[in-house]
């Protein structure tokens, strides 16, 4: 199988110069992301290994199926950016990466609640500028809080498993309850969580159902003053409505990882004065939000699991036409 891989970092490629023996792929690597613009130039490959700046829509997968790609491999858990539909309508199979290190996304989280709730922000920048008092650092618990956290699959479990070890109480919301969550959390309905909660953790995947979670109307149900932190997907908050909410001291804080519009900018180096959406470049200029550039994933382990669960998956594509991992075309 011959595989066009995109996006490899440097320090990756030892891993898929070992894997030519191990699984005997041959590779080809491309630094430019999978776009309306870049699909003419797939040739002769069997599959992709895709990153989530790739986009796979209608025309995108019409112009893979015609070159013969026969699979999709993204290296990922969130997959919304290819149109499975589509995949199928053309022949194609897609597969993911249901799990690859829960634990670094979640040790991310709570780091960003922290820099939140404790103002690292303003605090570097006060050392920065050679001022050492305290004047605005005063910061709060974790585990003086009530956490609500929703969606409680494999991520939110190790978040709800972390903040237990804070001693906050914590809170679920999730449209398919399960027992090994029910043993970290209690679970409430939504709109209690959204009440309840001083601090709210968002872990759910991106759908049509939960586009903008977090809008004017589930805003305006929060606490005075609580804080919302996002690792999960950039799809699930409408930002204009966090920054209205952050102006008015409706949150008093808000720590993101992913941003919608985000291949506008994610793996570039762009100033801030070339960011055309006011609104995320607002949020990057108040020093009550902390954001991080996509990075939660990133970790040594991470990084080696997603690789070789992606090399499994499409193995187990050649060897069998067929993948455990696949995306179930039912649920388009």
């Amino acid at each position: 199988m011959h595989i066009r891989v995109y996006g490899v970092q440097a320090d990756e490629m030892s891993t898929y110069e070992e894997a030519k023996v191990r699984y005997g792929f041959t590779f080809e690597f491309e630094a430019v992301p999978l776009s309306e613009k870049t699909a003419g130039d797939v040739k002769d490959c069997d599959a992709l290994i895709l990153l989530t700046n790739c986009i796979v829509n209608e025309p995108v997968a019409k112009v893979l199926a015609s070159a013969g790609v026969k699979y999709l491999a993204c290296r990922s858990a969130g997959s919304d950016h290819v149109d499975y539909s589509a995949v199928v309508r053309y022949g194609m199979k897609c597969c993911h990466v249901p799990a690859y290190a829960p634990e670094a996304i979640s040790e991310h989280t709570i780091m960003l609640a922290l820099e939140v709730l404790r103002h690292a922000k303003s605090s570097y920048q006060k050392v920065a500028s050679g001022d050492f008092t305290l004047k605005g650092l005063k910061g709060r618990q974790l585990g003086m809080m009530t956490a609500g956290v929703l969606g409680t699959g494999r991520i939110g479990r190790v978040t709800m498993s972390l903040l237990n070890g804070f001693g906050t109480r914590v809170l679920g919301w999730d449209p398919f309850p399960n027992a090994e969550a029910a043993r970290l959390c209690t679970y409430v309905e939504k709109e209690t969580l959204l009440q309840t909660s001083d601090i709210i953790f968002l872990h759910c995947p991106l759908t049509e159902d939960s586009y903008h979670t977090i809008c004017s109307d589930t805003v305006s149900k929060m606490k005075e003053g609580a804080v919302l932190i996002n690792t999960a997907r950039g799809g699930l908050v409408d930002l204009p409505a966090v920054l209205d909410a952050l102006e008015s001291g409706k949150l008093s804080g808000f720590g993101f990882d992913v941003y919608e519009h985000e291949t506008d900018t994610i793996r570039k180096q762009v100033p801030l004065d070339d960011i055309h959406d006011p609104v995320f470049r607002a949020l990057l200029q108040r020093d009550d939000t902390v954001y991080s550039a996509h990075v939660a994933f990133y970790t040594d382990t991470a990084i080696l699991n997603m690789i070789e669960v992606t090399l499994d998956n499409l193995k187990e594509y050649e060897a069998t036409g067929c993948c455990k991992n696949e995306i179930n075309p039912q649920s388009f």
